[in-house]
């Protein structure tokens, strides 16, 4: 048997279940951009018991944060299921699950905003729900439950401005975000006015993306 495939002893396994534990609570409130020695001083392990186990901070991100993802990807396909009989509610839930998930974790919403972060799981799992959030989009749009003009980059502007409003609240102000989320899903469903253009550059990206789901 190799080593890789040995069952830890009793103590290891436990050192391993209070690395995860303070991993998970650690990047929860502080997101990826911690060290190795940040974890270990909270799981009351030294650091070279996480680099036994763990050779990096992405590492031990893609081990805490798999299951998180999956959730994730699946709820979006939920979404996008629910809004062929019922567009508006649909879309308000998941888009308020979204922010939610952010403001819960910043990791989660580390990892969800950088292109190139996680394993070859996260990505799977990423680009499945990003099928899934066009699916979503169109029919919610198809059946007129939000404005016409909304573009589905607007997802990402709305992520991208939600974990800086974390970033920069939630010390003082933890439940600001749900203030910003009303107004932005107000704004999602009424059509006032006209708005700037779509940056080229993501409407390129989308097409890109949609093509092989074509």
């Amino acid at each position: 048997m190799s080593d890789a495939a040995k069952p830890l002893r009793a103590d290891a396994e436990r050192n391993r279940q209070a690395i995860l534990s303070a991993a998970g609570t650690v990047f929860a409130e502080e997101g990826t951009g911690v060290t190795l020695e940040r974890i270990a001083g909270a799981a009351g392990v030294g650091v070279g018991t996480i680099y036994r186990r763990f050779a990096s901070v992405e590492e031990l991100i893609k081990v805490v944060l798999e299951e998180k993802m999956r959730r994730y990807a699946d709820r979006t396909e939920d979404a996008a299921d629910q809004a062929a009989s019922e567009p508006w509610k649909a879309f308000r839930d998941w888009v308020m699950f979204i922010l939610e998930q952010q403001a819960e974790d910043l990791s989660f919403s580390d990892v969800l905003l950088s292109a190139d972060a996680g394993s070859e799981l996260f990505q799977e799992e990423v680009q499945r729900a990003l099928s899934a959030s066009m699916n979503l989009v169109d029919r919610a749009k198809s059946a007129g439950a939000i404005r016409q003009d909304f573009d589905h980059s607007d997802l990402l502007t709305l992520q991208h401005a939600n974990a800086g409003i974390l970033r920069g609240t939630h010390a003082f102000a933890p439940e600001a975000w749900r203030r910003f989320a009303d107004y932005m899903l107000q704004s999602f469903r009424e059509e006032a006015g006209p708005l700037a253009p779509v940056p080229a550059v993501w409407l390129k990206e989308q097409e890109l993306r949609r093509a092989p789901h074509r």
